[in-house]
């Protein structure tokens, strides 16, 4: 009887499975001659997926022109996939072709419009490709205002580490493209001020997550532009700590100290500028910043400050182990090179910039 009831169920078990397998095929099949349209759409999109698929890889291995290839056919398959059109709009900007690069990145918002990335990518290229400054600074507003929510599941997703990052990508981006509006209107101070106040407010808020050099050091531009000198070397000496060397930071701080007739200070950031520049082996820049440093070696001179900084550039001796010679060369030892690298990430009259404030603030100058 066991064994009756055994093979029963088996058998049922069988035939159930294969009865239920047969209808679900029959449906497919009746299904596609039903809705031909959805079933053609469905596999159009299992496709365009493949071609994505192939596009990034493409890209990867170095290929762009496949790469466009690829998620040009995934496009055609289906216009809709969000991923490849953005994906798309980055290759063209590769290409310098701006265009077609604003046509996918709009094409790719309308779909997704809380696509923070591609919209901060659209911006970027409406500004600083096309000078569409007004259009650019509205599109970081809605990248901004749209931006998904940070969500935190423990263990799961933590996307709130990348929300503020983009954020302040966003303001960063947004500062750049004031300062670009306030460069066209040159003839018109108030504007250009105006201008440069916003890009000010935009900088200052993409501190709050982005503690680079490049926002310190376009936050130094503007306030320099404005003659807020005192703001302006603050944020130059917070550039030069995070990357010392880097010769930008260095040089528009001695151009400034040079307008604030602090020539000995001065002379010490050109010095450091042209090592710089003379080490990746820039001859034109670093001649034209030799050339400013006899100018104000000159004006040192005159003032008496000049024989102070000989004084004080002898006093920096070079002490025994810190250089060697090997095989007739001298050879910089690694406390050397950490000593150099303290030199560099020492800002010029500091002290003066964090004591001091300017008489001007960003409310009287609007």
């Amino acid at each position: 009887m066991k064994q009756f009831l055994k093979k029963f169920f088996e058998f049922f078990k069988n035939t159930t499975v294969r009865v239920i397998s047969l209808l679900l095929i029959l449906c497919l099949i009746g299904g596609y001659f039903v809705f031909p349209e959805f079933y053609k759409a469905q596999w159009h999109k299992i496709q365009s997926f493949y071609y994505v698929y192939q596009g990034d890889k493409a890209y990867k291995r170095g290929k762009p022109q496949e790469a466009i290839n690829n998620y040009t056919k995934a496009l055609e398959l289906h216009p809709k996939h969000v991923k490849a059109r953005y994906n798309l709009a980055n290759l063209y900007v590769a290409y310098e072709d701006y265009y077609s690069a604003l046509e996918n990145y709009e094409k790719a918002l309308e779909l997704k419009p809380n696509f923070m990335t591609a919209r901060i990518d659209y911006a970027i290229v409406l500004s600083e490709a096309t000078f569409n400054y007004d259009k650019a600074i509205k599109e970081y507003d809605t990248a901004i205002e749209k931006a998904p929510g940070w969500m935190y599941i423990p263990f799961i997703i933590d996307n709130k580490k990348t929300y503020k990052y983009n954020k302040g990508v966003a303001y960063y981006n947004q500062g750049l493209a004031w300062r670009g509006k306030s460069l066209l209107y040159g003839e018109e101070p108030y504007k250009t001020r105006k201008y440069l106040i916003n890009a000010i407010n935009s900088y200052e808020k993409a501190l709050k997550t982005l503690k680079e050099y490049d926002v310190h050091y376009n936050l130094g531009i503007a306030n320099q532009l404005l003659r807020r000198n005192y703001a302006a070397g603050r944020n130059y000496c917070k550039a030069i700590e995070k990357e010392p060397m880097n010769y930008e930071a260095h040089y528009n701080l001695a151009i400034l100290l040079k307008s604030m007739k602090k020539y000995s200070g001065s002379a010490e950031e050109f010095i450091k500028a042209g090592l710089l520049l003379d080490a990746k082996g820039d001859g034109n820049k670093t001649r034209y910043i030799y050339d400013v440093l006899n100018e104000v070696n000159q004006k040192l001179a005159l003032e008496d400050e000049y024989q102070n900084l000989v004084q004080k550039l002898n006093e920096e001796e070079i002490n025994e182990g810190k250089v060697t010679y090997i095989g007739g060369k001298l050879v910089i030892t690694e406390e050397f090179d950490k000593a150099m690298l303290k030199n560099f990430k020492t800002c010029s009259n500091k002290e003066m910039f964090y004591n001091e404030e300017d008489l001007e603030t960003l409310d009287e100058i609007e």
